[in-house]
């Protein structure tokens, strides 16, 4: 007797915890992210009321990923998909929507200031389809972001709307936070320029006013005139330092770096520990011409 009334209390406290009133039984909002860092934004806005699931896992690289058949059906129990413009999805996200027509597609990457590779010539269309979708990378754009992402949740669960703004409070003030440490970092040293093989940190140097010179120009490494031209920049601002992003490029940044005396260090803006690794960046990038 004892034992059944104590299995009743415990069905009994997990009816209280998961059945809501006004929406049924609440479960978490199933969301799809494309990149890691999404992740990381929608699960500290979200907490135990949204269960992520990432497109391009650790490793893989969004500019030539192609989700596979079992990736794609747990698409058909998903209620959000938050895209940010990274290359995959120009092709893919129409077919995301074929297969889930219910599916709400939120774009991160809307109506923020983005920023072309240098060198780009084209269409207002041609500018959106094709600037730097690396956004995160600057922490006062990653607020922005977080923004859509807290607006998105509530409209998808109005019951939970304080506790979303809640912790979209508690992720904007850490982002500030950071924004200014990584100031107080770049602005101890006298580095300017840093260069980088796949030109993933545009909106980096944009925020703390670096310029970044990047070997690989859309999408291709370079001929040999255009080496020519990086390695005499690269002499020229006494560059020590070539940053790599495992998914691409090693060789050839290795190449241009014993070309000019510098060493090679990977920085990777898909990380998921998004703070800790946008602090080390900014203290190896303020670093890397001495």
């Amino acid at each position: 007797m004892k034992n059944f009334l104590n299995k009743n209390i415990i069905l009994i406290a997990l009816i209280q915890i998961f059945y809501c009133p006004d929406n049924g039984w609440a479960k978490p909002i199933s969301v799809f992210v494309s990149i890691i860092p999404q992740k990381y934004f929608v699960e500290r806005i979200g907490g135990d009321e949204v269960n992520v699931h990432v497109m391009v896992k650790a490793g893989e690289s969004p500019a030539t990923f192609n989700p596979n058949p079992k990736k794609m059906s747990r698409l058909t129990n998903t209620s959000l998909y938050f895209s940010i413009g990274v290359p995959f999805e120009k092709i893919w996200l129409s077919r995301i929507k074929a297969i889930q027509p219910s599916l709400k597609l939120v774009p991160l990457n809307n109506n923020l200031p983005l920023i072309m590779p240098s060198g780009h010539q084209g269409s207002k269309k041609s500018f959106h389809e094709k600037s730097d979708p690396h956004i995160w990378t600057s922490p006062p754009l990653a607020k922005i972001m977080a923004i859509k992402i807290k607006d998105a949740l509530s409209r998808e669960s109005p019951q939970k709307a304080e506790f979303f703004k809640k912790n979209y409070t508690a992720l904007a003030k850490d982002l500030e936070a950071l924004h200014s440490e990584i100031r107080d970092i770049i602005a101890a040293k006298n580095t300017r320029s840093f260069m980088v093989f796949h030109p993933a940190w545009s909106y980096f140097a944009d925020t703390y006013g670096l310029e970044q010179i990047a070997i690989e120009h859309q999408g291709k490494e370079p001929g040999p005139r255009a080496l020519q031209k990086i390695v005499t920049q690269a002499k020229k601002l006494k560059i020590r330092v070539i940053f790599v992003q495992k998914q691409f490029g090693l060789l050839i940044a290795q190449k241009i770096a014993k070309m000019i005396g510098a060493t090679v260090q990977e920085i990777d803006p898909l990380s998921e520990n998004y703070f800790e690794n946008m602090r080390q960046t900014a203290k190896a990038i303020s670093g890397a011409n001495h």
